[in-house]
């Protein structure tokens, strides 16, 4: 049968099929298969195209709306993994697989499949190692950084392609195997590409775990994109006598994008089942890993330790031919993947109405809920969305926890804490003092914050009561003494004399003080502000005639004289004398003079700039 093999779509699903046509007729063959590796771009309406992490000047509909909405139907059957260049929202909602338009089949994270005898499997995404222990826990809509890590590979799907004992046929990844360069003639790659020649002298060049999984797999064939270059290596594998059927020698091509005069697609012919259908059927192999490793799936953003040799009792999770057997009994023997793909109409492009903004959100896709339902193994995003409705549950529960009693929190905490058998009870759980410890916190952060208060209305008396003290003494001094007022001791102490009998009938003193509130003073300490030209308790000396506004208010040295101080291209800061209203007081301030704007160019802003 022979096979198309594509790198990076990108999209340009019609210039692929109508180049697939073309070689048919040329050369009078017959294409059965097209497999794609990588930034396929599934994306069906605007709101898709915002999910896909690349630079806005080149987000383009492309041509995959139409075969979603059903204007157009594959020719060809279409098997494809993702890249680094997706609408990520979509193929999240196929975490195991499924159809994505007529004839479009997605393998999911990772995935294996069958056609026609033909043993195929793929991962999807490209290796970043600061996620790559991490759980799936990105969901739309996406903040700038999940829209990147949601198509970074995990150590969950490599480890479970691990586990596949038998044969593989063909195997796909976005990103290159890491050592692949080596086997292959790494000089004219690098002719073609000399840019890549740092990485691939530090050994930086490609996927580490794909390569792992290469030397484990061996399959006949490896295909993979993502570096836009055609590159051909043939690996030898050592001989194992543990496993005598694996293949002895991987086949590896990688492929550039479809664009004009560029190496995108290669047709090989790979021998098959003739006699059965033209149908994909999905691997009980594969089916039984899902299944025994349905607990180890994550949704955490934290990292976790998947099983491993020497620190847990059991690493490894491959399958019998019993555990395939009862797989296959619970598919009622039929292993043909169903073609129940069903187009959600608000979801269609219309070109003459562009949806721009719309809302982006995480849908449930029917073709994963019926697999998880036939398997018994769990759906990803319905995990994610149960994460987050327990976390806003526990805020709710800490918001309200003074109105709650304490059995009814205990039993609500108890409901949402998942129980490890193996872990050694010590006698010291903490469900039932939670309350207490909470409520504890409550009112010392209370008490904190009330004594915070107490305090800061104590220093603000101090400072005001100690300011009048210091005013009232320099009055005193500073004004004129009576005569008969008071008496001075030879001690130095003062003491005060009786009034004239004219001052006792008027109830008048020979000078009355002007009374200054102590909240003037304090605030004109606190905030350091000039006081009032008049103001007798001022501490500034008065404005003399002879000094100018321009030598005590301008915050800034004018503008020079001189032309040929100021760059003509140069953007000056925005002033505030530009824009802000002169407030002139003939009596006592004079208007400070207005700056002479010398150079427009330097004063380019509008006045409404910022």
């Amino acid at each position: 049968m022979h096979i198309a093999v594509e790198g990076c779509c990108h999209g340009e699903l019609n210039k692929i099929y109508e180049t697939l046509q073309f070689i048919e007729k040329k050369e009078e063959i017959k294409i059965g298969l097209v497999l794609c590796c990588g930034d396929f771009q599934a994306v069906r309406n605007e709101a898709d195209l915002n999910c896909m992490s690349c630079p806005d000047k080149h987000k383009s509909m492309q041509d995959f709306w139409e075969y979603y909405s059903g204007k157009k139907v594959a020719p060809y059957l279409t098997i494809f993994i993702g890249g680094n260049h997706e609408a990520s929202n979509y193929l999240q909602e196929l975490p195991f697989g499924g159809w994505v338009a007529p004839n479009i089949y997605f393998l999911g994270y990772a995935g294996v499949v069958s056609y026609k005898g033909i043993r195929i499997g793929g991962l999807t995404g490209i290796f970043k190692q600061h996620d790559y222990s991490k759980g799936h826990h990105e969901i739309p809509p996406y903040n700038q950084s999940t829209k990147r890590s949601v198509y970074h590979i995990r150590n969950i799907e490599v480890f479970r392609l691990k586990q596949l004992k038998k044969d593989m046929d063909i195997m796909m990844s976005h990103d290159w195997p890491n050592g692949v360069v080596e086997h292959g003639d790494k000089e004219e790659l690098l002719r073609k590409k000399t840019f890549f020649r740092k990485d691939v002298e530090s050994n930086q060049l490609g996927s580490l775990p794909a390569w792992q999984l290469l030397t484990a797999l061996r399959p006949q064939y490896w295909f993979s994109g993502h570096l836009h270059v055609k590159f051909a290596a043939i690996i030898d594998h050592e001989v194992n006598e543990s496993t005598p059927t694996k293949n002895n020698q991987t086949k590896f091509l990688a492929l550039d994008k479809c664009l004009p005069h560029r190496d995108f697609l290669q047709v090989i012919d790979i021998p098959c089942q003739e006699n059965l259908p033209d149908e994909l059927y999905y691997d009980a192999e594969w089916l039984a890993v899902l299944k025994a490793t349905n607990h180890l799936t994550s949704v955490s953003p934290s990292s976790f330790i998947l099983p491993t040799p020497g620190l847990h009792e059991k690493s490894d999770f491959s399958v019998d031919e019993e555990k395939i057997e009862e797989v296959i009994k619970q598919l009622d023997g039929d292993l043909k993947i169903p073609r129940n793909f069903k187009p959600d109409s608000s979801c269609f492009y219309d070109p003459q109405n562009h949806r721009r903004h719309s809302v982006i959100q995480h849908r449930i896709n029917n073709q994963t809920t019926q697999m998880c339902l036939k398997l018994g193994i769990t759906d990803p995003i319905i995990m994610i969305m149960e994460l987050k409705r327990e976390s806003m549950n526990r805020s709710s529960l800490l918001n309200d926890s003074s109105w709650m009693s304490g059995d009814d929190v205990h039993s609500t905490v108890m409901s949402n804490v998942s129980i490890n058998p193996d872990e050694i009870d010590l006698g010291d759980s903490d469900t039932e003092g939670w309350y207490y410890k909470n409520s504890a916190c409550f009112f010392l952060c209370a008490f904190g914050r009330l004594m915070g208060l107490c305090y800061k209305i104590y220093i603000n008396y101090s400072i005001s009561s100690f300011l009048c003290a210091v005013t009232d003494v320099k009055e005193a001094e500073e004004s004129p003494q009576d005569e008969g007022a008071t008496t001075t001791d030879d001690a130095g102490a003062t003491s005060l004399s009786s009034m004239s009998e004219e001052e006792v009938e008027t109830g008048e003193t020979k000078q009355d003080a002007p009374f200054k509130t102590p909240i003037r003073i304090a605030a004109r300490f606190s905030m350091n502000l000039p006081s009032p030209v008049n103001d007798p308790l001022s501490s500034t000396p008065l404005r003399t005639s002879n000094t100018t506004s321009s030598e005590t208010e301008m915050p800034f040295s004018p503008v020079s004289s001189s032309d040929s101080d100021i760059g003509t291209n140069h953007v000056c800061p925005k002033r505030q004398s530009d824009t802000d209203s002169e407030v002139s007081d003939s009596q006592t301030n004079p208007a400070p003079p207005k700056f002479k704007r010398r150079n427009f160019a330097c004063y380019s802003q509008s006045e409404d700039d910022t």
